[in-house]
């Protein structure tokens, strides 16, 4: 029976259609995070909302290359869980990995890992595209329901995964 993370099985862990689509969104996502300040970079006003407070309302503002933070670090996170969801042994379990139920488990933490990364770039995405249109006058901020809407469905998310791990 594995001790540590070094000695649990390392497994090919085969994606399934879900897992392809899911992929496939946060790529989708990805784009739309990066071609949004492409295409609207030279329309934006030198001043930008640069935070929103739990409301969804800006409260700071600052230069309009600030309109390219979210989607440098969007693309660096993305890369990251995209590269280490190559390596679910790595990840951490809420129970003892062996043999038996390695495989279980590693889909089931490359999936959750797979979907917060594309529920959080879509994330990004999406205030991306409110800081633009909050800077083009055409809406105010996130709206009230983003930052409750966003934490249910990471928090939500990530525990339907967990609980799903302890299944058969």
């Amino acid at each position: 029976m594995p001790s540590s993370k070094k000695d649990r099985p390392k497994l090919d862990i085969q994606k399934e259609p879900v897992d392809i689509k899911i992929e496939v969104a946060g790529f989708i996502g990805l784009l739309v995070l990066i071609g949004l300040p492409l295409y609207f970079y030279a329309a934006l006003p030198e001043t930008i909302p640069k935070h929103y407070g739990p409301s969804g309302e800006p409260d700071a503002y600052g230069s309009k290359n600030y309109i390219w933070t979210l989607p440098v670090v969007g693309t660096l996170m993305y890369l990251g869980l995209s590269w280490l969801n190559k390596y679910p042994h790595t990840f951490n379990y809420p129970q003892k990995v062996t043999a038996e139920n390695a495989r279980r488990l590693y889909t089931t933490g490359a999936r959750l890992t797979r979907t917060l990364n594309t529920l959080v770039t879509c994330g990004f995405a999406f205030i991306t595209y409110a800081t633009i249109q909050t800077a083009l006058g055409h809406q105010f901020g996130l709206g009230s329901s983003f930052t409750p809407l966003f934490m249910i469905t990471i928090f939500g998310t990530t525990g339907y995964f967990l609980v799903k791990s302890f299944g058969k």
